[in-house]
């Protein structure tokens, strides 16, 4: 599979999360692929859509097998479920892993 850049950015979804409502210490972005469930986080909205692009491509790379990806600010891991029932909420997943 192919991955087309302009077509991952088309179809992300793409939010800031800022404090004290997310409960961390800076604004992040975070971006997701409806398609592949991967997302990407950055400081910047640029940088969470380039992490985004990326780790859609690594997925792809993969035969588009196996838990979607996350791909934070210099490194890449296996999404956290999201749909698992946990207690937890998705930003202290996301601290946890920072």
């Amino acid at each position: 599979m192919h991955t087309d850049p302009d077509d991952v950015r088309d179809r992300a979804w793409v939010e800031q999360r800022r404090p004290p409502i997310d409960d961390i210490e800076e604004p992040m972005w975070f971006a997701e692929d409806p398609a592949t469930e991967c997302a990407g986080v950055g400081r910047v909205e640029e940088e969470a859509v380039g992490n985004l692009v990326a780790v859609v491509a690594e997925y792809e790379r993969r035969d588009g097998s196996g838990p979607p990806l996350l791909k934070l600010p210099g490194s890449v891991v296996t999404r956290p479920s999201f749909r698992s029932g946990s207690s937890s909420s998705v930003v202290d997943r996301l601290r946890s892993l920072f």
